[in-house]
């Protein structure tokens, strides 16, 4: 296990900010996992876990403990059936590569989460979601090592998913390090389309194209393939796909969540709406009793456009006004703009936007 001193963070995150890492260890196997903690231990040092990097802000002093960067490899597969697959992903595989991987199989269950940076160990701690699916459909049971390096096996009950949320990020499961996940994925559900913009993508598609002559077996994965690469487009039109040619990608993806209201607070959201002359703002069905509110929505009916610049190099995406993007910024000047942000929503609307991406001190 290789401890390095002193190391730049910014290059290891998708908003490119950050001071440097005290110390930094690369963790390949749940052994490196174990030595590491125990180096943190001895040393009496905080450790923060660190993945793709693109859901997480460094403080522009850097992290004063060790950061580990999880790498764990692999994916096996543990069962096959007609009906389903079963993998075991390790922690450190990234996420779009897993997506790839498993429609060009004709597999079903995450086609819709194409595209979206970051590991497949971070995948269970925000329950990432995109068009109508979320990954917590498709786990079976998340494998993780807690902070006295025992391994334990979590179902996908006791995950206790939520919007963007689980038993990892802020329950009783937060101080354990995700080493793999396993998923089950279907051979027989068809291509998830749920979504309005995918929907209609899809329609246009088949309109422009002729699979008839196609095996089923091949129509199948061509149809999963399909539905994969029109995600893609959609999300790098809203520059929500890794690129360095764009710098609309400098971000954390969605900055905020979609807020989750209960139906009085629906109410008292409409009827504010409609004094700003907004009569049909966009709400969608969430759990029995509450309403998911649209951030970008919010943002956007707030006074604030897309393309935006802030003072201290930071900005609003040009595609995207939930992409807040670091033009070559700080990360001070990126939480100021945040705030800006949220308090032009809570003034107009009296919602208060919460932070998708975790900040780390």
């Amino acid at each position: 296990m290789l401890v390095q001193n002193n190391i730049p963070l910014a290059p290891l995150t998708t908003l490119r900010l950050g001071g440097e890492a005290r110390f930094f260890i690369s963790i390949k196997t749940t052994e490196d996992l174990i030595h590491a903690l125990e180096f943190c231990k001895k040393e009496n040092l905080p450790y923060f876990i660190l993945g793709g990097g693109s859901n997480t802000i460094f403080l522009d002093s850097g992290f004063p403990g060790v950061v580990f960067q999880i790498q764990i490899p692999g994916i096996r597969c543990l069962d096959a059936t007609e009906s389903h697959t079963i993998f075991q992903v390790g922690a450190g595989v990234i996420w779009d590569h897993f997506v790839e991987y498993t429609v060009k199989q004709g597999l079903a269950g995450i086609e819709c989460l194409s595209g979206i940076p970051g590991s497949v160990g971070a995948s269970p701690i925000q329950n990432i979601g995109a068009y109508g699916q979320e990954v917590k459909d498709s786990i079976l049971k998340v494998e993780c090592m807690t902070p006295n390096g025992e391994i334990i096996s979590i179902s996908k009950e006791d995950c206790k998913f939520r919007y963007r949320n689980s038993e990892f990020k802020s329950g009783i499961y937060n101080d354990c390090i995700v080493v793999s996940v396993t998923f089950q994925l279907s051979k027989l559900t068809p291509p998830c389309l749920l979504y309005p913009e995918v929907q209609k993508a899809w329609e246009k598609y088949k309109s422009e194209i002729s699979v008839s002559e196609l095996p089923s077996s091949e129509l199948r994965i061509f149809q999963m393939v399909a539905v994969r690469n029109l995600v893609i487009q959609l999300r790098k039109k809203k520059s929500m796909v890794l690129d360095e040619h764009d710098p609309n990608t400098r971000s954390a993806g969605s900055f905020f969540t979609n807020p989750i209201l209960s139906d009085g607070e629906t109410e008292r959201f409409l009827e504010t709406a409609k004094m700003f002359g907004f009569d049909n703002p966009p709400v969608y069905p969430e759990l029995p009793g509450y309403k998911k509110i649209s951030a970008a929505w919010l943002i956007e009916n707030s006074g604030i456009q897309k393309g935006s610049k802030y003072p201290g190099g930071v900005g609003i995406s040009e595609n995207h006004c939930l992409g807040l993007i670091n033009i070559e910024g700080t990360t001070s000047a990126l939480l100021q703009m945040a705030e800006s942000v949220r308090k032009s929503v809570f003034e107009k609307f009296s919602i208060r936007l919460e932070m998708e991406p975790v900040i780390r001190p």
